[in-house]
C-alpha cells in the first residue's frame, strides 16, 4: 500500500535527511513517487512512474529534490498501485485550484466505490484512479457547500463535513494529505500517522508519515481513528497541530 510523508514548518525548510529515509523504508511500493511543495504560493509537483528505490540505489532525481526543495510544507507520496495505470499521470501528489488557492493532495488507501464519481468541475487530467476522484469529490463538496470558508477553523470544518459525506457515500480506506500552502490537513480512517516534532536526528520541523515505526529511533506520536468513528482529521500550521477532530 502507498505511503505518505509530510513536513510542516514556520519557515522554508528542506528534508535532506528524512525524505530519503522515508523513500528507503517505503521501497516496497514500486509504482512511482512524487514530491509536492509551494513556491510563492504556487503549487509545484515533481513526480515519476519509476521505482523510487532500485538495485540498492535511491532514484537520482528523488535524492536531488530532497536536497534542494525548500518550502514551509512538503508532501511526498510513494505509490503502490491499487487503481489506475502505472504512469506519471497517476503518481501523486495531484494539484487543483479552488477557493483562491492551489491545493496539493496525496492519498493512501483503497476506495473502489468512488471510482464511479463524476465531477461537475475540472477533472484531474488523464487520471482514472480512486485517489483522483477523492480529491475531486472533496473539492466539489467544499466549493458547493462551503464556498465562503476561508479562515482556518472554517476550512477545517468544511473539510470535516466533506470527508464525512464522502465516507458515508463511498465507503473505503482513506488516508490523505491536503494543503493550500498555509495549512496542512491530514486525515486517516485506516492505518495511522506517526508524528515527530523537534527531532534531534532529522529535521527540526514537524514530520508526519504513515510508516508504522516513524523515521528515527526517537519516540514518535502515533495517531489513529477511534474504533467507533469514521476517521480522524488534523490541521497543522507551522510546527504545531492546531486543530484535531474525530469524524
Amino acid at each position: 500500500m502507498c505511503d505518505l510523508f509530510a513536513l510542516s514548518a514556520k519557515k522554508d525548510y528542506s528534508a535532506p535527511k528524512s525524505m530519503p529515509l522515508f523513500a528507503v523504508r517505503a521501497k516496497k511500493n514500486m509504482d512511482g513517487w512524487g514530491i509536492g511543495f509551494f513556491r510563492k504560493q504556487q503549487a509545484i509537483v515533481e513526480k515519476s512512474a519509476e521505482q523510487v528505490f532500485s538495485s540498492d540505489h535511491l532514484h537520482d532525481s528523488f535524492q536531488r529534490l530532497a536536497r534542494v526543495v525548500k518550502s514551509r510544507i512538503i508532501i511526498c507520496h510513494i505509490r503502490f498501485r491499487t487503481s489506475g495505470l502505472v504512469d506519471e499521470c497517476h503518481a501523486h501528489p495531484f494539484v487543483l485550484n479552488f477557493g483562491g488557492h492551489n491545493w496539493i493532495f496525496a492519498h493512501n488507501g483503497k476506495a473502489p466505490a468512488i471510482e464511479s464519481y463524476q465531477s461537475s468541475g475540472i477533472a484531474i487530467e488523464d487520471a482514472v484512479s480512486d485517489s483522483a476522484r477523492v480529491f475531486e469529490y472533496l473539492r466539489d463538496h467544499i466549493e458547493d457547500h462551503h464556498r465562503n470558508a476561508t479562515e482556518p477553523e472554517m476550512l477545517f470544518e468544511a473539510l470535516s463535513d466533506s470527508t464525512v459525506q464522502m465516507i458515508d457515500q463511498y465507503p473505503g480506506d482513506y488516508n490523505f494529505l491536503l494543503s493550500n500552502g498555509h495549512l496542512l490537513f491530514a486525515c486517516t480512517n485506516h492505518r495511522q500517522f506517526m508524528i515527530m516534532k523537534g527531532s534531534r536526528e532529522l529535521e527540526g520541523a514537524l514530520l508526519l508519515t504513515t510508516l508504522a515505526r516513524g523515521l528515527s529511533k526517537e519516540k514518535w506520536l502515533r495517531v489513529a481513528k477511534a474504533t467507533n468513528r469514521r476517521g480522524l482529521l488534523l490541521a497543522i500550521s507551522g510546527n504545531d497541530v492546531v486543530l484535531h477532530k474525530s469524524i
